[in-house]
């Protein structure tokens, strides 16, 4: 590559070509690779294509906040929040811009810290979130809902924070719902407060299953949406091939608590008897059969959309079904097909940039050691080389006048061309070691270096943040 740039004889051509590759690095990496990717995402195909309506879910965002990574300092922390957010937007973006889905539903922990946050601070992060999600691309209620609450946004359990449930509904619209579309019901259910053992806290959502499903015959297909996971026996109820982890953990701490009890679990499957289960929360896939009720039922645990959250492929889920009979003593099965769709993998552009960052600075170092200042070449030829005591003067007369351009200046008056008796003996280490690093970043052009370093790295971050995040 090298062996192309002894052409270019200024610096400024030298950024001209520089700035155009990465223009084309990051064009492919932010503009092309995230709409590839989301054309490479099919619905899935049913038999009754004329009637299908298409979904897709969005799992566990979990806008990285202050509260994520408490030990990490500002910079890097702004820097984190900028790299996840830009991954969600654009791959967002393209996705609900490609795919175009009818309907979009999220399943919970839209922030990090939503559930610990002051009203201040949860409404500057609530606009974050609209700017990321671009929600005024999509009309709500009409083909986009927002309501499902995670154990982030409210906390879980006897530690839901009241006043963040009530904050997230103000905002989101109330859990404990359904919402029929095109003759099948999707079951929004506020799981996370249900677990709760007092009363205040699980009362509207233990009245909603109560009185909804509690007597009433089932008479149409049924979508249960839960952002925790319904319990399972792991040892026979396994995830299936696309799980990164090999385990799916059944645990429980502050604030979470990764399955649903069993007792709860077993309740809402038998009352609500769903067609198909989906879930949030464990970040991971998992696509697994209950068989401790008959029929068995399907649950899907949803990808997370972020790269953020200890997944190597963020995915989003997709889910075609046919229209369904409006009512019906017996309700006909669930026509569907729902699989995943992964998003760019994380960091491989990163990785491209920092590779890029080290090929400019090598280009930009090869190029400004070449173009030194020609003070460091002096060679004072003899008017004859017939004696050798002339060609011995021109070499010392070349020697001090490269000492003179370098700054050194000897303490003694000049000595006679035929003698040598400077000496540096009685120069302290320091002093004589800083004219010695002092020298060599002159000789070399490391100045230009670091000067055109600096000046490519504005005009790169310029290019970057105006060209390809503001544009989003």
């Amino acid at each position: 590559m090298f062996l192309l740039f002894p052409k270019l004889r200024s610096i400024h051509h030298v950024f001209l070509v520089l700035l155009s590759l990465w223009s084309l690095v990051f064009f492919y990496h932010e503009r092309y690779v995230p709409y590839r990717t989301a054309h490479k995402c099919r619905w899935p195909e049913l038999n009754q294509s004329d009637n299908t309506t298409n979904v897709m879910l969005v799992a566990d965002p979990q806008l990285i906040d202050n509260h994520t990574y408490p030990g990490r300092n500002s910079l890097l922390l702004d820097i984190s929040k900028h790299t996840a957010d830009v991954y969600l937007r654009k791959n967002y973006k393209f996705m609900t811009e490609v795919m175009k889905p009818d309907y979009i539903f999220f399943l919970g922990d839209y922030l990090d810290n939503g559930r610990g946050s002051t009203n201040e601070y949860f409404v500057k992060e609530l606009s974050r979130f609209k700017r990321v999600f671009a929600q005024e691309a999509y009309k709500r209620g009409e083909n986009v809902w927002l309501n499902l609450p995670g154990n982030h946004d409210i906390g879980f359990g006897d530690m839901v924070v009241e006043p963040a449930r009530e904050r997230f509904e103000k905002q989101f619209g109330a859990p404990n719902t359904i919402v029929t579309i095109e003759g099948v019901d999707f079951i929004i259910l506020d799981t996370i407060s249900l677990s709760s053992s007092k009363p205040e806290v699980n009362g509207r959502a233990r009245a909603f299953v109560d009185e909804t499903f509690g007597s009433k015959t089932k008479e149409k297909p049924r979508v249960l949406l839960t952002h925790v996971p319904l319990f399972r026996d792991t040892e026979k109820d396994t995830c299936g091939p696309h799980r990164e982890s090999p385990v799916f953990h059944t645990s429980a701490g502050y604030q979470y608590q990764s399955a649903l009890d069993p007792g709860l679990t077993a309740e809402l499957l038998e009352k609500i008897q769903p067609d198909i289960v989906f879930s949030g929360d464990d970040h991971d896939y998992c696509d697994t059969m209950h068989s401790s009720v008959e029929p068995h039922v399907r649950e899907i645990t949803v990808k997370s959309i972020s790269m953020a959250m200890g997944v190597w492929y963020p995915a989003v889920q997709v889910l075609s079904f046919a229209s369904a009979a409006k009512s019906s003593p017996t309700p006909t099965p669930l026509m569907y097909q729902s699989h995943l769709c992964y998003l760019p993998t994380p960091y491989v552009n990163i990785a491209a940039y920092v590779t890029m960052a080290v090929i400019s600075g090598l280009i930009i170092l090869y190029f400004d050691v070449k173009q030194k200042s020609p003070r460091y070449g002096y060679s004072v030829l003899p008017l004859s080389a017939s004696t050798q005591s002339e060609s011995t003067t021109s070499k010392k007369i070349s020697k001090f006048l490269k000492d003179q351009d370098e700054g050194y200046i000897p303490s003694t008056s000049l000595p006679a061309y035929t003698a040598t008796s400077s000496s540096t003996k009685d120069v302290p280490f320091l002093v004589l070691f800083k004219y010695k690093f002092l020298s060599f970043l002159k000789k070399w052009n490391i100045y230009g270096f670091l000067k055109h370093s600096l000046l490519m790295a504005t005009f790169v971050i310029f290019i970057y943040y105006v060209g390809f995040c503001l544009t989003i």
